[in-house]
């Protein structure tokens, strides 16, 4: 089985896993420097998710790291396997589109984006993908009326964080993913738990992954700050990867959390 599928769904439905940082020796840049640099890219990265709330981490990671044109080719690889779902393809387009259409992409190419939304539509006119890549695609064309065309760095040196979306709450399971933090934020666990359960019920998901969005769904419906929190529906998810996945590398967790959600208010 082609090693494209798990890393692809592994980095765009869940947390992709950092690249190795170069040394500071071979940068050859100063320690305040480094520090500067970090903060611009970790504000890049929350502006963008801030901005747009269907981008995957990985996609986020992308647009932070200035990788635009890898994260493109790896989303390609899911859009081309045919093993996988129409719905899930579709995604894969459609998030190479948010990543090139992000203002706080150095990288942002509007017309690359709006030919992936188009591809959407053509090829995927049924899924929800589809209903999004619409939306989007107005949005450019708003956008492109705008009398002053500021640049990433232009907004950025101007960006303040939306202080009703603090990705980094403690409040949240240190588990969560950006993407199940921002729905719980914005309200949008529905939309969320649609993606998540994409991944769930692909016959071409491999299993690592379905336990990792069941996990995530039930994450998101204990979230102490989430206004449609659900005990029950997070004890069901919770149930169904303890019963799918006894072994999983998350079954400890999940019978952590399920033992915490059931001797809730006892």
């Amino acid at each position: 089985m082609p090693l494209a599928r798990p890393l692809l769904l592994t980095g765009c439905l869940l947390l992709a896993a950092c690249s190795p940082t170069t040394p500071l020796f071979v940068a050859q840049i100063s320690a305040q420097e480094a520090v500067e640099n970090k903060v611009l890219k970790t504000n890049r990265m929350t502006a963008a998710i801030e901005e747009e709330g269907d981008l995957f981490t990985y996609s986020a990671q992308a647009i932070r790291d200035a990788k635009s044109a890898p994260a493109e080719e790896l989303y390609l690889t899911g859009y081309r396997d045919r093993q996988l779902s129409e719905e899930v393809r579709a995604i894969s387009l459609y998030q190479i589109g948010l990543i090139y259409m992000s203002r706080y992409n150095d990288q942002r190419d509007d017309t690359r984006a709006l030919n992936y939304f188009y591809q959407v539509r053509n090829e995927f006119p049924q899924s929800r993908a589809a209903e999004r890549s619409a939306v989007r695609i107005e949005l450019i064309r708003q956008r492109a009326q705008e009398p002053v065309q500021k640049t990433a760095r232009e907004l950025l040196a101007n960006w303040q964080p939306n202080q009703n979306l603090d990705l980094t709450q403690a409040s949240f399971d240190p588990d969560m993913t950006l993407l199940s933090r921002r729905a719980v934020l914005k309200s949008r666990v529905p939309e969320a738990e649609e993606l998540y359960l994409l991944a769930v019920n692909d016959r071409g998901v491999q299993p690592d992954i379905k336990q990792k969005a069941l996990y995530q769904l039930a994450l998101m419906y204990l979230a102490a700050n989430n206004p449609q929190a659900d005990r029950d529906k997070a004890i069901g998810y919770l149930r169904r990867l303890l019963a799918e996945y006894p072994d999983g590398e998350l079954a400890d967790k999940a019978a952590r959390h399920l033992d915490q959600a059931l001797n809730q208010n006892r």
